[in-house]
């Protein structure tokens, strides 16, 4: 029997990928940070429910804020890498990606004492099964990956829609992909970002029953942004991005506390090729 699965991407609100105003680095340091609010009414969100859940950091975060990294890991729930700096895999060479994915994951084990092992890529940006960055993950110790789906323009309609074993020059890695469905007849992510938001609650949670009677464990996912009623304001996003970060954001928070009162939700380490 297999059970939902749950994930958090741990980024702060201003981690928007090719952004000139907020991509770089070096402009982080003179920014709100608001990530600890967020993590907080997750922790609290699951507390007492039974349910576990994996938190992706960025290597980033982690540095910024190790006793935060420690207190997920200390309440129970499984820390895996979200990167290091929050570049897309597409905008690295594989040398820069193993150094990312290196940092990062170095990082996280020297604060939570235990192997990390699961990987997804900020926005999805691993694109395609044959992406030869994932026999980097393989030569860095992972063995679990989260970073396909079959939307374009982050995935190909090829891509897995199940755990299943992707080989690499390096060995084989499992890859757990999200919760899809459709938004305006197009592929869409389910599991979670704007298109689950603006999609009705019941239709998720049908397509999370329909997963689950098929033995496909359901993966969903969010941001402490989206937990967050202080979000600061973004200048400078066009409207699409502002749609895409923002649109239904503050749905996220209760509907997920009426999914854990519905399912009992496990952590990315269950899932099991098919």
């Amino acid at each position: 029997m297999v059970s939902p699965i749950l994930t958090v991407d741990v980024e702060d609100w201003f981690h928007v990928c090719g952004h000139p105003l907020y991509s770089d680095p070096a402009t982080w340091a003179g920014r709100e940070k608001r990530v600890h609010a967020g993590v907080e009414s997750i922790l609290a969100l699951l507390d007492g429910t039974g349910s576990r859940a994996t938190f992706f950091v960025l290597g980033w975060i982690a540095r910024q804020s190790p006793a935060l990294v420690r207190r997920i890991a200390d309440a129970g729930y499984e820390i895996g890498c979200h990167g290091d700096v929050h570049r897309r895999v597409f905008e690295m060479t594989l040398p820069e990606f193993r150094e990312d994915v290196r940092k990062s994951r170095g990082t996280l084990q020297d604060i939570t004492g235990s192997p990390v092992t699961s990987f997804r890529a900020p926005e999805w940006s691993m694109l395609r099964a044959g992406n030869p960055a994932f026999a980097v993950l393989v030569e860095e110790g992972f063995t679990l990956d989260s970073s396909l789906t079959t939307a374009p323009p982050v995935g190909e309609p090829s891509n897995p829609t199940r755990p299943v074993m992707l080989e690499t020059a390096s060995g084989p890695i499992l890859e757990v992909p999200p919760l899809m469905g459709t938004f305006f007849g197009f592929r869409a992510m389910w599991g979670g970002g704007v298109c689950a938001r603006l999609t009705r609650e019941s239709r998720v949670g049908a397509a999370i029953d329909r997963s689950l009677a098929a033995g496909i464990p359901p993966v969903l996912y969010a941001h402490p942004w989206e937990f967050d009623d202080a979000h600061p304001a973004m200048p400078g996003l066009s409207p699409v991005q502002r749609l895409v970060h923002f649109s239904g954001r503050t749905r996220t928070e209760g509907r997920w506390a009426r999914f854990l009162k519905r399912w009992t939700f496990a952590p990315i380490s269950s899932a099991r090729a098919a």
